[in-house]
């Protein structure tokens, strides 16, 4: 008997039984779609995560010289005064100097593209008849779209001042002031005009938090060109941006930072950087890394995928159960025939590979088919948690060639798993023994 003999014998006797090895595939098409859904699901959410927090924090490293990055939610602080007291702001002794030889120093090491430092503190917002305390940070306007991807700079050219008179103020500051200025889908734009005095501006003055009981108050009047809209990054939607020269002198800072905003351009690197800035600055910082944040929350997404998926090897397992019955029936019914290719020559591999391929057959219909079901499936599932829980994201599900085969050739293995047992049985079936019970 030749192969194609055998696959001929195997195909009529699925046709034969066709709803119950319809039933089997079902049961198989059924686990290996939530496998692929779950699958797929769970790496179109890891991009997902990714891709928005490069948007958050794009490959960047965070030092702070204090014990952390001060939160200028300072609106939990009920009484102010006690701000202007050291009272619930207390900042960390700095030992090791976040300078220019620092800065050079980290530089110089591998996978680090550029530095921005950055003047931290408080100050005093004030808007018409309205006042904010909040978070200031002091930095290079010029290289800004490293720190906050999505804004878009454009001052007055020939106007030295221009940068150092504005103020950048996130969405969430300007609600509180009242801010009535025009806001831009991804944060400020070139159409914003930078000049001093355009339509669109508004003034505000702030001043060092120290200074308030002077009299009178030493404040400093700032352009506001428009409002920063919400970016999900907590440093950026805290805090007001003024350049950093301005912030030198308004905070009263010398030529210590405060902040260093680290962009690298290897993340096979950013292991070593963070381990040399901790050994250079003898642990006295505190690092905030944005790739091991991701790393985080990927390694949570997939710990819940996995045991999800647990549930889908189930149906796999049942599927491969309901595979053995299907074989094992198979056999016993088909006793008289073996009997038959037996006297007429058939060897015990001829029936024990006959009924392989049965279980191979199934196996691989069950693996196709499953296959498209779990690229519908995800969409569907995706879908529809979406909108039944009314959220507006961008999340799609990625499907992995090789990862998909990986579950494909899982389900035809266990498939030939399944229908050892009942191969085995049906090649040593006797042929005296089968033809007797039919005599």
């Amino acid at each position: 008997m030749n192969f194609k003999e055998m696959l001929f014998l195997t195909y009529s006797s699925l046709k034969e039984r066709r709803t119950r090895n319809v039933l089997t595939i079902l049961m198989i098409v059924m686990g290996c779609g939530l496998l692929v859904s779950l699958s797929s699901l769970s790496q179109g959410l890891i991009n997902f995560v990714e891709q928005n927090f490069k948007k958050i924090l794009p490959n960047q490293i965070v030092i702070s010289n204090t014990d952390k990055i001060q939160e200028s939610s300072i609106e939990g602080i009920r009484n102010k005064l006690e701000v202007l007291f050291d009272q619930n702001v207390t900042l960390v002794e700095k030992r090791v100097p976040i300078n220019n030889a620092a800065i050079t120093f980290l530089q110089n090491l591998q996978g680090v593209q550029y530095i921005n430092p950055a003047y931290q503190g408080v100050v005093m917002l004030n808007y018409e008849n309205k006042s904010q305390i909040t978070n200031v940070l002091a930095v290079n306007f010029d290289n800004i779209t490293d720190i906050i991807p999505t804004i878009n700079l454009e001052f007055e050219q020939n106007n030295s001042t221009s940068k150092i008179n504005h103020v950048i103020i996130p969405q969430k500051i300007g609600e509180k002031l009242s801010l009535n200025l025009p806001q831009s889908g991804n944060g400020i734009t070139k159409d914003s005009s930078f000049e001093s005095t355009g339509e669109n501006s508004d003034m505000v003055t702030i001043g060092n938090i120290r200074n308030i009981i002077d009299f009178p108050p030493r404040d400093d009047t700032l352009f506001v060109p428009t409002i920063l809209n919400f970016s999900g990054n907590p440093i950026v939607d805290n805090s007001i941006f003024i350049d950093l020269n301005k912030g030198k002198e308004i905070l009263q800072k010398n030529e210590d930072y405060d902040l260093l905003f680290i962009t690298y351009n290897d993340t096979n690197r950013v292991e070593d950087i963070v381990r040399e800035v901790q050994k250079y600055f003898s642990n006295q910082i505190t690092i905030l890394n944005s790739l091991e944040l991701v790393k985080s929350i990927t390694k949570f997404i997939v710990g819940i995928s996995t045991f999800i998926s647990s549930i889908a090897v189930f149906s796999l397992i049942v599927g491969s159960i309901g595979i053995v019955i299907t074989i094992y029936t198979s056999v016993v019914e088909r006793t008289k025939e073996i009997g038959i290719l037996k006297a007429l020559g058939g060897t015990n591999r001829i029936i024990l590979g006959m009924f392989l391929t049965e279980s191979i057959l199934l196996g691989i219909i069950g693996a196709f088919f499953g296959i498209i079901f779990g690229f519908i499936g995800a969409y569907l599932l995706l879908n529809g948690f979406l909108y039944f829980l009314n959220l507006p994201l961008n999340i799609y599900p990625v499907f992995n060639i090789v990862e998909i085969s990986k579950i494909g050739i899982a389900v035809i293995a266990l498939s030939i798993f399944s229908g050892l047992y009942p191969a085995y049985k049906g090649s040593k079936i006797s042929p005296v023994n089968a033809l007797s019970k039919f005599s």
